[in-house]
């Protein structure tokens, strides 16, 4: 049960850091991008994955072709 709580305690304290590091640069991560990093966290994905996911989401539309 510590290992539990201290994974969580360090995953907030990791989550705490990326944000103030985000804010000092003018940026705020978007709640879709906070919960895929912290499904990252809880090792529910690779860092693959996680990359993949953000950038789906958050990627320009420009200059993709439609398949219909």
């Amino acid at each position: 049960m510590k290992t539990r709580v201290r994974k969580v305690l360090k995953n907030t304290r990791i989550i705490s850091s990326v944000g103030a590091s985000m804010a000092f640069e003018g940026l705020k991560p978007s709640a879709h991008a906070q919960a895929i990093g912290k499904q990252y966290l809880e090792d529910k994905i690779s860092s693959r994955e996680a990359i993949a996911r953000i950038k789906e989401s958050h990627s320009s539309k420009f200059g993709r072709y439609n398949n219909e």
